[in-house]
């Protein structure tokens, strides 16, 4: 049965309290189809959350959650101590304005609404954020406007004069109501409303301060409640109850594995064999045998990897995470401080944290989590990160369970840093590699190789830096600094060798465009993106710039075929979904093979919207010259065989491995490897 959309109501474009009752005809039938809710408004008050509760009560029936930014009761002293205060000494100011609400709450609301708020408080489905104007603004925010969203993405705002308050609903108030799938005007009013109320949460909008709720005042809020029974059912769940999702028998050998080893170990399945699915198989499995509440760590690489976390946490039907890292939430420490206490204090049995993991080996953040008493878990996306000198930091000794992902755990060249993530997560539990899933759960790949010649000038110049390399390689004194230095300006000259361009020019003139990626460089991208544009394919980059709302509308585009092309550096090397991918170039590599394996396990994710029988790979691999002379061939040798590590790689399980191998004969033949 399909959700129910909003779509199924008839909304105006304006309503007013002459003529519709605004809880009845207008909150509960929109709460009541929504996933989310925003909402900006007014004053902290009985009143207010009197209207508040029993609103988000009918979202909480139907797994949703809401934010709500409201302006908090301050005196002139209050409200200077709060503007100038620092952290412990705003949290008091704050705390000490508030108190005097929570009491009047107390005394004010029905019980049955008292316990809506505190339980809605304590499951985390509705977040509390206080505005304060500052700098050149002074008064209060008393701005009053909201967005819904339903499970079909549609999006409804609204903006008027009415408060969230039983008063309000006596006086004539009016709202402006905006849909964004009625015209391109509606469209463009709900995107704004939506934009003012991100960036305002965000703390991004100037003029306006915004304060989470101090973690004292969210415990007196829970306390509110009565009775240990919820006047809502929780649909999005405590984390234990069963699902209908069922995994595949490798998932289940890995978990089971998983188990055998004390809830330790890494999986190292290959990308695109639902690495993410099978850990959460195991977190489910975890949740539903274990008694004990559990604190849950989730950390990824990326930041754009944090909603796919989430969603695959609702689709397992687990807790909604708690977002804690700043370009997510610049009040992650709060947040997470909120999470720590409700756990501590027995108001939560389950608390799931989504950080990255810079975030996760930052003091601020282990100091929290390192001192929970309670059962803790690590689970840890693309695990190979974790390994370097820093970001080891975060795999704290205090975790009890420890799951750690990865297609490539090994890391390139850090022996010492594979060896502690081994140690840490004591080994590798489960395996299964690309060609254990080709072709029942990844799409089988034609592999074509392209050789790229450098210009003449590249290599001349490419042939004095060599001259340098070795008179220093043979200089008992050599510098090291400026030998790396040398052997990074050399490698440069490949990486950026002109002839890509024409050999890009000459795919796509070869190809039907369908759904490509192009994995270029820094140097590169601009001239990528022109030479795409001018051969009429539509294209977009997708680069560490563009923000998390972004990316993810950039991936959406390009699934739906509005984009033919995106044009990407690193950020889509690790754990993004793509399964629209049908054909990927390979202009840029390292000799990483944890970079390469990536990239491929973008293109080989199979898309049940697809009729396509197997993907396709383009990788560019530049030599200096094919007619290389005997210094050429001495001091490349090498080279070239690390170049075609990559080769072997991808060759092994392709469609066409006979061809492929046909195609770089020659350089083995030239370069005798």
């Amino acid at each position: 049965m399909a959700s129910p959309s909003f779509k199924d109501l008839d909304l105006p474009g304006v309503i007013d309290t002459a003529s519709t009752n605004f809880i009845d005809e207008f909150y509960v039938p929109m709460l009541s189809r929504s996933t989310t809710y925003k909402r900006g408004v007014g004053f902290f008050s009985s009143s207010w959350v009197e209207s508040a509760a029993r609103g988000i009560a009918e979202l909480a029936e139907n797994g949703g959650k809401s934010k709500w930014l409201t302006s908090p009761i301050l005196d002139e002293t209050s409200l200077e101590g709060l503007k100038k205060g620092d952290e412990a000494k705003r949290d008091e100011k704050l705390k000490e304005s508030l108190e005097s609400s929570i009491d009047d709450l107390e005394q004010s609301l029905a019980e049955e609404t008292q316990n809506a708020l505190a339980w809605l408080i304590a499951d985390g489905l509705i977040e509390l954020r206080f505005a304060v104007p500052d700098n050149g603004l002074s008064g209060e925010f008393h701005d009053k406007w909201g967005i819904f969203y339903d499970a079909d993405g549609n999006k409804v705002a609204f903006h008027g004069s009415q408060n969230d308050s039983l008063h309000a609903q006596r006086n004539y108030e009016s709202y402006d109501v905006f849909c964004d799938w009625r015209n391109d005007t509606d469209a463009e009013r709900v995107e704004k409303h939506e934009e003012r109320f991100d960036r305002m949460w965000a703390g991004e909008m100037p003029n306006v301060s915004v304060y989470s709720i101090p973690s004292g005042i969210r415990r007196e809020l829970i306390d509110l409640r009565t009775t240990d029974d919820r006047p809502y059912e929780l649909s999005d769940g405590a984390g234990n109850e069963s699902n209908s999702i069922v995994l595949r028998d490798y998932q289940r050998e890995a978990v089971d594995s998983w188990f055998a080893n004390g809830k330790r170990g890494l999986f190292e399945m290959a990308t695109g064999t639902g690495k993410t699915f099978t850990a959460l198989g195991a977190l489910d499995e975890l949740l539903s045998t274990n008694d004990e509440p559990i604190f849950i760590v989730i950390s990824v690489p990326m930041r754009h990897l944090a909603p796919q976390w989430a969603d695959s946490l609702a689709d397992f039907g687990l807790k909604s995470p708690t977002y804690c890292y700043g370009s997510r939430n610049p009040n992650w420490y709060e947040d997470l401080q909120n999470a720590v206490s409700s756990f501590e204090h027995g108001f939560s049995n389950l608390e799931i944290i989504i950080t990255t993991h810079v975030t996760g080996a930052k003091e601020k953040f282990r100091s929290q989590v390192s001192n929970i008493d309670g059962q803790t878990l690590i689970l840890a996306d693309e695990v190979h990160n974790l390994g370097s000198e820093y970001l080891k930091k975060g795999l704290m000794p205090a975790y009890d369970f420890r799951l750690g992902l990865s297609a490539t755990p090994e890391r390139y060249y850090d022996e010492e840093g594979s060896k502690f993530l081994l140690r840490y997560f004591d080994g590798t539990v489960y395996k299964y590699t690309l060609a254990d899933a080709i072709p029942e759960y990844l799409s089988e790949y034609k592999y074509y190789p392209r050789i790229v010649e450098m210009m003449p000038e590249e290599l001349e110049e490419y042939r004095e830096y060599t001259h340098r390399i070795i008179k220093l390689q043979n200089d008992d004194e050599d510098d090291e600094e400026v030998l790396e230095r040398l052997l990074q300006k050399r490698a440069q000259i490949l990486k950026s060798a002109e002839n890509k361009f024409s050999e890009l020019q000459d795919i796509t003139r070869s190809i039907d465009v369908d759904h490509l990626l192009v994995y270029t460089n820094h140097e590169q991208i601009d001239e990528v993106q022109k030479i795409l544009t001018d051969e009429g394919i539509i294209q977009h980059r997708f680069t560490a710039t563009e923000g998390d709302d972004e990316r993810e509308q950039l991936l959406n585009s390009f699934a739906g075929g509005r984009y033919d092309a995106l044009v990407a550096m690193k950020c889509l090397d690790e754990g993004v979904d793509v399964p629209s991918t049908r054909q990927a170039i390979l202009m840029s590599n390292s000799k990483n093979p944890m970079q390469f394996v990536q990239r491929r396990g973008r293109v080989l994710r199979k898309d049940p919207d697809s009729n396509v029988d197997y993907a396709e790979i383009y990788d560019m691999i530049v030599v200096p010259t094919m007619n290389p002379d005997a210094e050429l061939l001495e001091s490349e040798r090498n080279i070239i065989r690390k170049e075609l590590d990559r080769f072997e790689e991808f060759v092994e399980n392709a469609k066409n491995e006979r061809s492929a191998r046909m195609a770089i004969q020659r350089i083995r033949t030239e370069y005798q490897v």
